[in-house]
């Protein structure tokens, strides 16, 4: 339960669905900067269900296997819903072996890339074609995510639709930040321009980029401070390449925090790096606080990113053009103003209200076998 966009989804429904319509069970794995959220709610923690891929988690996976299925067969449901790759392959295992009729599975992106080795991509869409076998319905989070896994025939044949992950408008509205004394808490010159992200340090972010541009751009903008909000497996790699870069000075990495919405309200700038993604919450809470983005033209960032309207696009990788392009935002204002006011038009698919709707149709028609 890390503070990424499939678990929030996942908190939002479990706090959300009509509890007189839906009764409701999670299950997760250990751990996570949501998971006190979850308190009071009917919660299943298997230790077992972890994140690790290859043989030396496999007896992990076979005992967080059969964990669930007793969970499951205790808890008698109709439905079963799954999301991330790895617990979407393990929950909709057990969920078949504890005979739960209706199977689903949300794709928040997938666990692949062109970057990884032609024979991981092999092994992950076997896997994803043997699991699609049992699964009932898919749902993605964008558009090019639908034609992605229909073109790689990862669903089998199997009915599939986008459902927007929801976003709390209200929790990123609402804040209203002294700029001064939150740089100052940061350790930030008051005169500072800000570059932010708010991502997992994981290998799809592509996080290295955005230290690469940070040095095109502190070298030809003078002023400028980087914000990484976020944690993960390539911390100390990162750490590493700060150094190497001799930004040490310049960039902070401030870990998985909960006062997100108060640190995009300082960002002049939110570059994501991604080389893969579903569709970033992240870039949507950024529109919404009127913070202006430059994204990898990367899976369904397009939908949301439109080119010199809403935000601007870069090439995945391509650190030059990242850096100009952060230049010339931060260079001016009125540019920045007049794009994150057109950006905040069109997101309304995104609220919590209409995932929550979306999904609550989507059990019902599914319960009714339409």
């Amino acid at each position: 339960m890390d503070l990424g966009g499939a678990q929030r989804a996942v908190l939002y429904l479990t706090k959300g669905l009509d509890p007189q319509s839906f009764e409701q069970l999670t299950i997760t794995g250990e751990g996570g900067i949501l998971s006190p959220e979850l308190s009071g709610l009917r919660h299943e923690i298997v230790p077992e269900l972890v994140r690790d891929i290859g043989l030396t988690s496999a007896p992990k996976d076979i005992l967080a296997i059969a964990r669930i299925r007793r969970i499951l067969r205790d808890f008698r449901p109709h439905i079963v819903h799954t999301h991330t790759p790895k617990a979407g392959i393990v929950g909709r295992w057990a969920g078949r072996l504890a005979g739960v009729p209706n199977i689903l599975h949300t794709y928040h992106g997938f666990g692949f890339s062109p970057d990884h080795p032609w024979w991981q991509r092999r092994i992950y869409d076997s896997v994803e074609k043997a699991t699609a076998q049992i699964t009932d319905q898919f749902v993605c989070v964008s558009e090019h995510n639908i034609l992605e896994g229909r073109r790689r025939g990862l669903f089998c044949g199997r009915p599939s639709r986008v459902i927007r992950s929801g976003i709390d408008f209200d929790h990123f509205n609402g804040p209203r930040v002294d700029k001064l004394k939150k740089k100052m808490e940061l350790g930030i010159t008051e005169t500072d321009k800000i570059v932010g992200v708010v991502a997992s340090f994981t290998p799809s972010k592509g996080l290295h980029f955005f230290l690469e541009a940070a040095q095109k751009i502190s070298s030809r903008f003078s002023g400028v401070s980087f914000v990484m909000v976020g944690d993960g497996e390539l911390r100390s790699m990162l750490e590493d390449r700060v150094a190497a870069l001799r930004l040490d000075n310049r960039v902070k990495m401030l870990g998985w925090r909960h006062d997100v919405p108060e640190l995009l309200r300082i960002f002049d700038v939110f570059l994501l790096t991604s080389l893969w993604e579903g569709l970033p919450r992240s870039l949507v809470e950024a529109m919404i606080s009127e913070i202006p983005v430059i994204a990898s033209d990367v899976d369904g960032i397009s939908e949301i990113v439109i080119e010199g309207k809403t935000g601007y696009l870069v090439a995945p990788g391509n650190t030059e053009e990242m850096a100009e392009k952060v230049i010339a935002v931060l260079r001016n204002e009125h540019v920045a103003r007049r794009i994150t006011a057109t950006a905040r038009l069109n997101l309304e698919e995104f609220t919590v209200q209409n995932m929550l709707k979306e999904y609550s149709q989507l059990y019902e028609n599914t319960l009714a076998g339409i």
